[in-house]
């Protein structure tokens, strides 16, 4: 979301949505510079600068030695952990997951539907050394995923369709499906 999309949000700390903001960017590259980040953000580079240093003090950041270089840090991970933690589903489908990943020897998913993403929450890698790179919490669209597609053909159109708009398509394969209207007779 760019910056003038965040300022138009009701109720919005700006400061908070600047700080969420350079989180993401930082959550896309290993490390980045503040050159860099700051072209990515829309924002000074002094401004991205005072809030890395913040981010890091707090131990959400870090900085690569002496280098112009941030990443982020686990701490991050750990509150996303402590919220899956919290989630029963996990626990109540790891047994049909493990038993599915026994008899296909595939990698199996999990995926819980954020917005208009397909957010992987849990998973059970497969027995073959040749494996679908995946992350846990990590986030993909749902057009383009098998997991996204089953939750989106259970909804009705009319929600689908809200689920989906706005959503800008981008084509990763010769395959990959670049509309609502292309992607609702698959569902």
């Amino acid at each position: 979301m760019a910056n003038a999309d965040l300022d138009k949000q009701p109720d919005s700390v700006s400061s908070v949505l600047k700080v969420f903001g350079i989180l993401q960017a930082l959550g896309e590259e290993r490390e980045i510079g503040i050159t860099e980040l700051s072209q990515r953000v829309m924002m000074s580079k002094s401004t991205v600068y005072r809030f890395l240093q913040t981010m890091k003090t707090l131990g959400y950041v870090a900085q690569e030695g002496e280098s112009e270089k941030y990443s982020l840090t686990l701490k991050l991970f750990e509150l996303g952990a402590r919220a899956l933690q919290n989630v029963d589903l996990i626990r109540s489908a790891d047994i049909q997951m493990r038993e599915i990943s026994r008899l296909t020897k595939e990698t199996i998913h999990l995926g819980a539907l954020d917005e208009d993403s397909i957010v992987y929450i849990h998973k059970i890698d497969s027995m073959y050394n040749l494996r679908m790179y995946s992350r846990i919490g990590r986030r993909n669209p749902l057009y383009s995923t098998a997991i996204g597609k089953v939750l989106l053909a259970w909804r009705d159109r009319d929600e689908v369709k809200q689920i989906l708009e706005g959503v800008e398509y981008k084509r990763s394969t010769e395959r990959t499906i670049t509309s609502t209207e292309a992607l609702l007779p698959v569902l």
